[in-house]
């Protein structure tokens, strides 16, 4: 017999499980909630070995950017290094021009830069926390630290480039 009443979602009900690890990763990878996953296909870094989270699990890195919100950016930013938030908001035509920019360097850049999206409209605590004021703001992390701060719509080289000058610098 079950204990959910009719028109009730099945998951609410009076028993709790505990579900393992394994099993709340691979849920979450599937919602898209959380872009790693356990699979064997994951890129190799300069030694030729696959990275890895502390859990073992292989990391995925998304050939385009991840969507973030204010709760999900600090953990993006333990598994991912380097990361590069993209800071937008609605009705911003640079951010507009920018967005294609962003997903093609995000494509070139898959086995080596991770990049999120974040709408500073919907995440105020990120906004403030990092002093995003104007947008498209970049925001480039090294090892989970803010490495740079870059504001503005440029050409996809030159944003190439303020990227790859900020992560070999720092």
């Amino acid at each position: 017999m079950s204990n959910t009443r009719p028109c009730e979602e099945p998951w609410r009900t009076t028993n709790t499980k505990s579900f393992d690890r394994k099993t709340i990763l691979t849920v979450l990878t599937a919602l898209c909630l959380l872009p790693f996953a356990m699979m064997d296909d994951c890129r190799a870094n300069t030694e030729g070995q696959k990275d890895v989270d502390p859990s073992g699990l292989a990391l995925v890195f998304p050939g385009s950017p991840v969507a973030v919100d204010d709760k999900s950016l600090d953990g993006a930013l333990q598994i991912y290094s380097p990361f590069v938030l993209d800071c937008w908001e609605l009705g911003c035509r640079p951010c507009q021009l920018i967005d294609p920019k962003i997903n093609q360097i995000a494509k070139d850049s898959k086995s080596r830069i991770v990049f999120g999206k974040l709408c500073i409209d919907y995440n105020p605590i990120t906004m403030n926390k990092y002093g995003v004021s104007r947008t498209p703001t970049l925001l480039i992390f090294k090892n989970g630290t803010l490495v740079h701060k870059h504001v503005g719509n440029y050409p996809k080289e030159e944003l190439e480039h303020i990227i790859q000058t900020a992560l070999q610098t720092r």
